[in-house]
């Protein structure tokens, strides 16, 4: 068994790309599916003719979609065309309809009963299956498929399209292959065989809360009652007023059914509706519920909940949030099963729009453990899972079917699980809503009303807001505490090099250590009535108001904790935790501070430093100087006007420009440039200018030196944007189809602290892999870290300049050059040592004699957009 994937371009591609692959039916079956967000109907039918043409035989199965997955990545607006041959194993289709000739739903057994006569039969070990919105039986057919068929294991969902409605479920979607496609249906692909072996999973986040209830009355897809009370108005009440509003809070909020009670269901609500408006009296599909509640009213407005399936009377339900942690946790254990797959020859993987509705981030995230997989899907609206050896309908799953014939293994990304950043931002929404609801209790007229939802409240918190080992509040507590109960004074507090902590001592040291580290920290906080916060393992904040506390005595006590860390016994590893009091602190501006405090903590290296957050050290002068720099920075963004400058770098060997230096330069609307002294620190201060000047500066370099054969540039990458898996992805991508990868060289800062070395090594790996080169910038700049020599392979190592520019009347500077020289001459790495600054011939002869490798500085060449000018 073989598969691939490719986008569909043209069809001219598209034959070339089947002629390559050379497929033969006489070889095996051949399955080939068509996700697509471009096509309407008839033109994906057209598609799909041309490609049986091009591979007679093949069975083609074809999805409208929202989006495209190929090789473990999202593809947004495109169509994806997999190929999967099967060696022994067999492959069975069909498009059957879902509705009878009448326009009446196939009843949910009959359906199963067609299902199985056409494609199941006694190998058959997995099932993909797409249905179309239209049929609203779907929870209650793929439930009977269990009973037909109950070894086989199910995948699939609802094919969906680029149209979003947070009021109704939508029933857009299509399915297809060469003989037609339809709206009302459902398109089947059966794999089977003696050796096929499969295994099926998903992850939710979902995380269960409260009491079970019971469905009482429902009128189709609409829930009218839940034990016995009106069931829109019940919800509403234990969510808040504000879904009126806000309808995209029923996605935070779902329900689960309680035999499969990590799977959410998903309700829409509207307050001003008739259930004639929603379910129309004149349309035959109705008329059984109509005639089953003869009194109720058709025609007035009213509150309702509707569910993307027909519901049951009697169905037990519980309420339910989906929020990060467990989003996380979810994802590790599925993948750790994909991951030890024997078989891992083929992966199908399927998602649901409502992930990305929730958390932006989810989707590309939990993908991107399986980057560089064969794993081929699409987005859905709903989804086929297999829970517990049983199928299921679901809502916001991931869901994944890993399968094969003989022992197989992909190529997975398991880093993936260290980037969670992305999804701890995307809980922004729920907290907020959080923060919002505990506001207006006081507020509240409707003391049951308030009451109820207060226990929801409480409940929602008593996940989110505590950290996951310990009964501690975590990140998201200290956020809400300082927009609620004006805790704008926060001392951070974290210990640093843990990496190397690890590499030392036994975990179980380590472990001691960091239990006595937090307790120390909780017992000082309760004993002078702070509170205290875990931000990320070693990384703690205690929290205290201005009003209650003096910023003196607030210091003081820091410093007095600090010095009980300090304290070492021979129980414990000595640790040198850093810590950053914030005064005047907001929920906008904490971060920030904290990480422009962090770098002058670094540079001046000090352990404990007092910040004030809207000010910090600033005079007045430098205050407008500040706000100045942010507008030339937010300028340069908006009005591209961030700017790469090339400098050259000179061979000492061969006497010429060997490569260029990408430095990054601005321009405002009268045409002056700047100089990074002047804006990088106040972009690092703000995150996000940084962010956006770093991509745009890499994108530029990228651009410019793309197709140049015989000309290298290295571009300067900080930590952050190391941590930033947008700007690594995007590099990746670069360089994995770039002509020439050899020609491009990263610059690890030096002066910058590394935290995590395993995910430093990572990416240098990568570059690596990828025909790229890496170089470690600013050397002996005042933050030297021989580890940093020592633990990163490096291709390249730059002398800071500070220690060139003063090595002809400083014997230690000159010592320094001498140290690096002979350490080179020692090592087994082929490392080529660059000096910057060289600005005269007396520095250069200097260099010379100790056999530098490559200068770069204004002896040789100036900095400059043009490279024709060096």
């Amino acid at each position: 068994m073989f598969t691939w994937n490719f986008q569909y371009i043209s069809k001219a591609r598209l034959a070339e790309a089947f002629h390559q692959l050379m497929l033969d039916p006489l070889k095996g079956d051949i399955l080939i599916r068509i996700h697509t967000a471009i096509h309407l109907e008839n033109e994906a039918v057209d598609l799909a003719k041309f490609i049986a043409q091009l591979v007679p035989g093949a069975h083609i199965f074809g999805t409208s979609t929202s989006a495209a997955i190929s090789w473990g990545k999202l593809m947004p607006n495109q169509c994806v065309i997999s190929v999967t041959q099967m060696s022994k194993g067999s492959v069975w289709t069909a498009l059957l309809p879902t509705f009878d000739k009448n326009n009446n739903p196939i009843p949910p057994e009959e359906l199963c009963r067609n299902v199985k006569q056409e494609v199941v039969d006694e190998d058959t070990k997995l099932l993909l299956a797409f249905l179309t919105g239209k049929y609203l039986d779907v929870y209650s057919f793929v439930e009977k498929c269990n009973d037909f068929f109950p070894s086989v294991q199910m995948i699939g969902g609802l094919a969906n399209t680029s149209e979003i409605n947070l009021k109704k479920f939508l029933d857009s979607g299509f399915v297809f292959n060469e003989n037609g496609w339809t709206n009302k249906g459902i398109i089947l692909a059966a794999i089977g065989g003696k050796e096929v072996e499969s295994y099926s999973s998903y992850a939710t986040g979902v995380q269960v809360i409260g009491k079970e209830s019971e469905i009482t009355d429902t009128f189709g897809t609409c829930i009218l009652s839940i034990d016995g009370k009106d069931a829109a108005e019940e919800y509403r009440i234990r969510i808040g007023d504000e879904l009126r509003t806000r309808p995209e809070l029923t996605n935070l909020f779902p329900y689960v059914y309680s035999e499969a009670s990590d799977i959410p269901i998903f309700v829409r609500f509207s307050d001003n509706q008739s259930l004639n408006e929603v379910f129309n009296e004149h349309d035959p599909l109705h008329a059984q519920k109509y005639a089953s509640h003869p009194e109720i009213e058709k025609y007035q407005k009213r509150e309702m909940i509707n569910a993307n399936h027909n519901v049951s009377v009697g169905k037990r339900l519980k309420r339910a949030f989906i929020y990060d942690r467990k989003i996380i946790s979810d994802n590790r254990a599925l993948f750790r099963h994909i991951e030890n797959f024997q078989k891992a020859e083929t992966i199908f993987g399927y998602s649901c729009i409502a992930r990305s509705m929730i958390y932006s981030n989810c989707v590309k995230w939990e993908l991107s453990a399986y980057e560089n997989s064969n794993m081929c899907g699409c987005i859905t609206e709903g989804e086929i899972a297999h829970v517990d050896g049983r199928n299921t309908f679901a809502n916001c799953s991931f869901v994944v079917s890993v399968f094969g014939e003989k022992p197989a293994t992909q190529e997975y990304n398991p880093y993936a699980f260290s980037y969670t950043d992305t999804l701890v931002a995307d809980n922004q929404e729920l907290l907020e809503y959080l923060c919002d609801i505990e506001s207006k209790f006081a507020e509240s007229e409707h003391f049951t009303a308030a009451d109820s939802l207060k226990a929801f409240v409480r409940d929602c918190e008593l996940k989110l807001l505590y950290s996951e080992n310990e009964d501690i509040p975590n990140a998201a507590a200290m956020h809400i505490d300082i927009k609620l109960k004006g805790y704008d004074r926060i001392c951070m507090i974290n210990v640093f090099e843990t990496s190397s902590m690890e590499s030392v001592f036994p975990e179980h040291m380590i472990r001691l250590t960091y239990k006595n580290y937090i307790s120390n920290c909780v017992s000082y906080a309760k004993k002078k009535k702070y509170t205290v916060y875990i931000i990320d393992k070693w990384h703690i904040a205690i929290g205290a108001t201005s009003y209650m506390t003096a910023l003196s005595e607030f210091v003081s006590d820091m410093r007095a904790l600090q010095k009980i860390l300090f304290e070492a016994t021979e129980d414990y590893i000595a640790i040198v935790p850093m810590f950053c009091v914030i005064d005047d602190c907001t929920v906008d501006n904490i971060n920030s501070v904290y990480y422009s405090a962090r770098i002058e903590m670094m540079q001046k290296n000090v352990q404990f430093y007092v910040r004030d957050a809207k000010f910090g050290k600033l005079d007045e002068e430098s205050i407008r100087e500040r706000y100045h720099m942010v507008n030339v920075i937010s300028y340069a963004i908006a009005h591209d006007k961030v700017i790469p400058y090339f400098q050259g770098i000179y061979d000492n060997a061969e006497q010429r420009i060997h490569h260029y230096e990408s430095l990054m330069r601005l321009e405002d609307e009268t045409g002056k440039i700047y100089y990074p002294g002047s804006f990088l620190e106040v972009a690092r201060s703000y995150g996000l200018l940084y962010d956006s000047m770093s991509a745009i500066m890499i994108r530029k370099v990228f651009e410019k030196f793309r197709f140049i054969e015989d000309k290298s540039v290295s571009i300067n990458l900080s930590i952050r944007d190391i941590k930033n898996s947008e700007i690594v992805d995007y590099i990746y991508e670069f360089l994995s189809t770039a002509e020439h990868p050899e020609n491009f060289v990263f610059e690890i800062l030096e002066n910058e602290d590394i935290d995590d070395y395993d995910e430093m090594i990572v990416f240098v790996d990568k570059i690596h892999a990828l025909g790229a080169q890496i170089s470690i910038d600013d050397f002996g700049s005042g933050f030297s870290n021989l580890q940093h020599i020592a633990s990163i392979p490096s291709d390249y190592l730059k002398i800071d300049g500070s220690i060139i520019r003063h090595c002809c009347e400083d014997k230690e500077a000159e010592n320094l050059i001498a140290l690096m020289s002979h350490w080179k001459h020692l090592s087994t790495r082929k490392v080529k040592i660059v000096a910057e600054f060289v600005e005269n011939q007396e520095i250069q002869n200097k260099l010379l004699s100790y056999g530098i490798d490559y200068s770069q500085g204004y002896l040789f060449s100036r900095p400059s957009p043009e490279l024709d000018s060096q």
